[in-house]
């Protein structure tokens, strides 16, 4: 019965007082979380076996009496997957009466994965959010506004949903052209703003030329933002960027950044988070189980995400739970090739700060004969400068990734560019950062 232990001191001390959940939080003694985790994890198990045809066929498929499972590693190689999500009906998942829907298609396939929640699920990830966000300074005298898309996508709902916990002024901007967002929001006087990191970085240029606004802090989410943007943006506002991690399956909510800016706090009451498969250096895939939902719950879903968890403490007043560290990737995007293991971060010190290009990018790898080509796919901000961009891009490999430009040397790969207008690489939410295109070379 510890798994009752949160819901009870939320019912009868807490309430929808943010502060006091902030207050209570550093007390918390760090040897119950675990406990917690496990407890509510087992009774995962015997409620999704009990509902859930997908669930209960499959663990009859591979023998496993949920009875003696005890943590996430007794399953063995037992995942879900969002091949499961796209090829199995929504109701082989569902337990309980879906009151919100969303999907994703995310950045490896068009076919839809949808998720479904309650009302209830969704005040409570409201709740669990807020304390993030108060955690990061939001207070209820501040001014909010976001820009994210609402297509589909849930983010916005559990930004609204933890903006109604805080109590503080909102408005739904939606991603309009961020020329347009600076002209229609200067009278409300914003102090905090909720965005995408790309659509951040033009509203950032523009406001170089015409000016900033005092901006209490940005909070990015939807995509990966890299250092070199991330103190781009900071020293143009002369604020903090802090960044959140999120999935359409986890309602957008896994985890989010302290003061600290190193690593995310994830939802430790609420997730049970492992690492597979991991390398010498601790990253790995994340594959998470939700703890606490009814309508759609999920039982080691395999994120694609890789990431390690950070084990230095923290000392802001989220220490109790873990930190995972920023996504270094998807572990269905890596590429062997003749310029190295690649992966989307892996570009993000070359392109992220270039000047001359947009925000969008996209690196395809390719078969020439026998040797492999890493082209570049960039939007030109000025279409003539598409000679000067390459040449930047070639003297960034040599500089800054020196073990590739040995490779380079040695002709084990060779490089080529693409140029496009502004716009053009994007065709939804989320644009594929790197593509093997060798597979039907090969075959």
């Amino acid at each position: 019965m510890l798994y009752r232990i949160p819901e009870v001191i939320d019912a009868l001390v807490i309430g929808s007082n943010v502060a006091r959940r902030a207050r209570l939080a550093v007390h918390v003694p760090p040897s119950i979380v675990p406990a917690i985790r496990r407890d509510k994890f087992r009774r995962l198990l015997r409620y999704v076996n009990a509902r859930s045809p997908f669930y209960r066929r499959r663990f009859k498929e591979l023998g496993i009496d949920v009875r003696g499972v005890r943590t996430p590693e007794d399953l063995g190689g037992f995942f879900t997957t969002a091949q499961d999500l796209r090829e199995h009906p929504v109701e082989d998942f569902l337990c309980g009466r879906p009151e919100l829907g969303f999907e994703t298609t995310g950045t490896t396939s068009r076919t839809p994965k949808r998720v479904y929640f309650s009302r209830h699920e969704a005040a409570d990830m409201g709740r669990d959010g807020a304390l993030g966000l108060y955690n990061l300074g939001l207070r209820p005298d501040d001014r909010v506004v976001d820009a994210f898309d609402y297509s589909f996508w849930n983010a916005p709902f559990t930004l609204r949903a933890s903006l109604d916990r805080v109590g503080c002024f909102h408005v739904t901007a939606a991603k309009i052209p961020p020329a347009e967002f600076y002209d229609r929001v200067q009278p409300y006087g914003f102090n905090v703003l909720f965005v995408e990191p790309s659509w951040l970085v033009v509203l950032t240029e523009i406001a170089r030329v015409r000016g900033t606004w005092p901006v209490k802090f940005f909070y990015v989410g939807g995509e990966n933002m890299s250092e070199q943007t991330r103190r781009y943006v900071e020293a143009t506002w002369n604020t903090r960027v802090y960044m959140s991690y999120g999935q359409t399956e986890t309602f957008g909510q896994i985890g989010t950044e302290c003061p600290a800016q190193h690593g995310y706090h994830i939802d430790d009451f609420n997730l049970y988070c492992e690492i597979v498969d991991r390398g010498e250096d601790g990253y790995g895939e994340l594959v998470y189980s939700t703890l606490s939902r009814e309508v759609m719950p999920l039982v080691r879903y395999r994120s694609t995400d890789v990431t390690a968890f950070v084990d230095e403490p923290c000392t802001c007043t989220l220490k109790v739970t873990r930190r995972i560290a920023k996504i270094r990737g998807r572990s269905d995007e890596m590429v062997n090739c003749g310029m190295g293991n690649l992966s989307p971060w892996f570009f993000e010190q070359l392109l992220d700060d270039l000047p001359g290009i947009t925000r969008d990018w996209q690196v395809g790898v390719l078969r020439s004969g026998n040797h492999d080509t890493i082209e570049f796919r960039v939007e030109l901000l000025d279409a003539g400068a598409g000679d000067a961009v390459a040449a930047a891009i070639t003297d960034r490999v040599k500089e800054r990734i020196p073990d590739s430009w040995r490779n380079y040397q040695l002709k084990l790969f060779e490089f080529a560019f693409t140029f496009a207008r502004p716009g053009a690489l994007r065709t939804g939410r989320k644009l594929r950062r790197l593509v093997d295109e060798r597979l039907t070379a090969w075959e």
